[in-house]
């Protein structure tokens, strides 16, 4: 089982929650800082699952995410990078119409799980150590 983690990037505070890929909620969506002690944080959340059943997602928002993505990718995590066009799609076919950062994690998480195999650790590695 495969396991969507969907982070709702922000200039000082994210906010993250987890589907598993039948739809189950695993994590509720909770906030946490963008800085070392946040980034902890989510980790701490994330360490009882496996690192390879986990899929990580964010949308690429401008540079507040850069920091997270390093930590996440030198943590192995896989770490996929959103265009928020893809996740607006997904958004536009929520009932509710809603956007707020809690919606906002559900969005990006099952964005990941429509989308299928997402880019692998090593190329994000690639576009953040410079080679």
């Amino acid at each position: 089982m495969k396991i969507y983690v969907g982070i709702d990037i922000a200039k000082l505070n994210h906010f993250a929650a987890a589907i598993s890929s039948d739809g189950e909620i695993i994590i509720e969506p909770f906030k946490f800082t963008n800085d070392a002690d946040g980034f902890q944080l989510l980790v701490s959340k994330l360490e009882s699952f496996d690192k390879n059943s986990l899929i990580i997602g964010l949308e690429s928002t401008a540079h507040y995410g850069d920091n997270l993505v390093r930590y996440l990718v030198t943590e192995l995590y896989q770490v996929c990078v959103l265009n928020p066009i893809k996740t607006c799609q997904m958004r536009k076919n929520n009932v509710r119409k809603t956007k707020t950062d809690k919606v906002d994690t559900y969005v990006i998480a099952k964005t990941l799980m429509m989308r299928g195999q997402p880019q692998i650790r090593q190329l994000l590695r690639s576009r953040y150590d410079g080679s």
